[in-house]
This record gives C-alpha cells, sequence and structure tokens, in this order.
C-alpha cells in the first residue's frame, strides 16, 4: 500500500514536470521559429506537443518520425500542389498515393500518420501561402530538436525506481510462496490449500509480467539520457536478480502438481516429505538472501556499489536423493510427468 502511494506520487511529479517541460518548448520554439523568418511559428510547437513523451528515448523517436514523415509528405505535394485544384476527390488520391510507397516499404506507422497530415496540410495551405511547405518542415525540425534538448537537460525522467519496487514486491511475492508450499507439503498436500497455490501462482504470473514491462520502461528512459551512466549498472542488477527469481518461479508453478498427484497416491513417506520440505524452504531462503542482498546494495551503496553474486550456490544443496533402482529413470519419468500435464492442460483448455 505504501509502495502504490510512494509510485503515484512519482508519477504525479513526473507528470507535473512533462507539462511544465513541454509549456517552455512550446514558447522556446515558437520564438526560434519566428527568428528564422516563419509566417507559420504554430508549427513548432505543435511538433513540440506531439514529440514530447514518457521518456527522452520516445520523445526522439516520435520527433524522428514525425520529421521523415513531414519531409516526404512534402516532397510529394509540392510538385503537384500548383497543378491540382483543392477538393475531397483531389485530398483523397494524394493521400491514397502518398501513403502507398511507406506502406510498401515497411516503415513505422507514425511515419505514415505524418505523412497523411503533411500531404494534407501543405496541399490545403500551399494554395493560400507559398511559404507554407518550407515553414512546414523547417518548423518541424525547430519544434522536434527543441522538444528533445529541454527533455534531455531539464530532469530526464527515469524509472529505476519504479522498476526496483516492482521488483522487489514480486521476489517477496515468491519467497512468501515457497514458504507456504513447504508448509503444504508437509501438511499433506491440503485439496483446499492447493487451490490457493495455484490461485497465487497464476497471480504471480502477472507480477513477472509487471516487473519485465517495468524494467523494459526502465531501460528506455536510461536511453538518450545524460544523468543515466550511474543507473547502468543498477540495470544490469535487476536483469540478473530478475532471471533468478523467474527460474525460481518456473520452477515451483511446475512442481505443484506432481506434489499434489503423489500426495494422492499416498506412496510418499514421511522422510520423503520431511527431505522435500526442507528443500523448499532452502530454496526460498536463498532467494530471499539473494533479493535482500541485491536491494541492500542498492539503498546502501547505490548504483557504485558492486553487483552481488547472483551465481553464489555455495549455500544450496540437494536435499532429496533418488533410490539407486530408479536413477536410470529420472530422465524419462521426469519427460513423461511433463508431458503428461502439458496434454492435461491442453484438455482442459478444450472444455
Amino acid at each position: 500500500m505504501k509502495n502504490n502511494k510512494s509510485r503515484q506520487q512519482r508519477d504525479l511529479i513526473k507528470g507535473i514536470m512533462l507539462i511544465v517541460k513541454i509549456a517552455l518548448a512550446a514558447g522556446v520554439s515558437w520564438e526560434v521559429a519566428k527568428l528564422l523568418g516563419s509566417k507559420h511559428p504554430y508549427l513548432a510547437p505543435l511538433t513540440v506537443i506531439l514529440s514530447m513523451q514518457e521518456t527522452v528515448w520516445h520523445s526522439a523517436a516520435y520527433a524522428f518520425y514525425r520529421m521523415i514523415g513531414t519531409v516526404f509528405g512534402v516532397a510529394v505535394t509540392v510538385f503537384i500542389v500548383s497543378r491540382l485544384e483543392v477538393s475531397g476527390w483531389t485530398i483523397g488520391c494524394l493521400l491514397l498515393g502518398g501513403m502507398l510507397l511507406p506502406v510498401i516499404l515497411r516503415v513505422h506507422k507514425t511515419i505514415i500518420h505524418q505523412v497523411a497530415l503533411t500531404i494534407l496540410l501543405v496541399f490545403v495551405f500551399a494554395h493560400q501561402t507559398a511559404s507554407y511547405a518550407s515553414d512546414r518542415v523547417r518548423d518541424t525540425i525547430v519544434g522536434a530538436f527543441t522538444a528533445i534538448f529541454i527533455h534531455m537537460l531539464l530532469f530526464p525522467p527515469s524509472y529505476m525506481k519504479e522498476a526496483g519496487q516492482t521488483l522487489n514486491q514480486f521476489g517477496f511475492h515468491l519467497i512468501q510462496l515457497f514458504k507456504r508450499s513447504a508448509d503444504w507439503v508437509h501438511g499433506h498436500c491440503d485439496p483446499l490449500e492447493g487451490q490457493a497455490l495455484k490461485k497465487d501462482v497464476a497471480d504471480l504470473l502477472q507480477e513477472l509480467h509487471q516487473v519485465q514491462k517495468d524494467l523494459q520502461k526502465a531501460e528506455k528512459s536510461l536511453k538518450l539520457n545524460i544523468f543515466s551512466k550511474n543507473k547502468q549498472q543498477s540495470l544490469k542488477q535487476y536483469k540478473h536478480l530478475l532471471s533468478l527469481l523467474t527460474t525460481g518461479y518456473l520452477y515451483i508453478s511446475d512442481i505443484l502438481p506432481p506434489f499434489h498427484d503423489w500426495t494422492k497416491m499416498g506412496t510418499m513417506s514421511a522422510d520423503e516429505r520431511e527431505q522435500w520440505t526442507m528443500q523448499l524452504k532452502m530454496l526460498g531462503e536463498y532467494m530471499g538472501n539473494q533479493l535482500h542482498q541485491a536491494m541492500e546494495k542498492q539503498n546502501h551503496s547505490g548504483a557504485s556499489g558492486r553487483m552481488p553474486d547472483l551465481l553464489d550456490v555455495s549455500a544450496l544443496s540437494l536435499q532429496i536423493s533418488v533410490p539407486s533402482e530408479l536413477k536410470w529413470y529420472r530422465y524419462p519419468l521426469s519427460l513423461y510427468q511433463q508431458t503428461a500435464q502439458l496434454i492435461q492442460e491442453l484438455k482442459m483448455t478444450r472444455q
């Protein structure tokens, strides 16, 4: 709850900063466009408003697409504007022809939209003022570069804290799932508790997807961010930690059904139950220690700290063993179990 409130506050601050930067960049671009002799200076702040996105990388990408689309649209229109009159059919044909080539070339869809918008406006306004086409190209470039520079220099947004919070939350819930699974095995795999664990596994998958999205967003927020050099190491740490936790999630989600079936058959001995309980607790504790170590380094040493040794497995050991008479069958049995589980899940999707 506290994390959600803190995240909402940061999102609000980032939103306010984005509004301030859009307003500042719009005003600056207007004045620059006027200094360069534009008769349509509003085109520069228009580009600023459309180009300024949540990260510098997204802003630069959109600004680039807008510039390319504008130049292409003007090039298509300027050669035929004096030969055609403005009408609905003329505009429709121009848009069809102008957008067809970018589609064939498989360019980004944003470029296609900018080509269409430029063709429409240049064709209409060029009949009224001869300078519109040149103003549109120049002012679009002015607005694009103004937006990028101001976004880059004035408190460029970073989403590393958000990524760290969701990663920490996912790790904590995964560790709790290991502990509950160990208790579940120790308690003879109660069916009702098994259903609750199954639901937790599904919920945790949604958290995993959110962590992946937040890390991708954080990574993009560091691109073209002149203040992000010290945060690259933190991003690398987060990726290593996520890889470890993802491995743990896949493991725990795979082993719950076999435990249920094994208990249902009544062939699990008390010693085996105790061994598996200890094994699951040990794995959960190991991942908990790795999560704690990684977050402590982030909180105390910051990005300059060394990356924690996530591959240190000296604390890990295999608590269970396969009976000697079955050791030659452990691989086919494992393959059989995984295949049988897949077939069962496929059948359930058809019901």
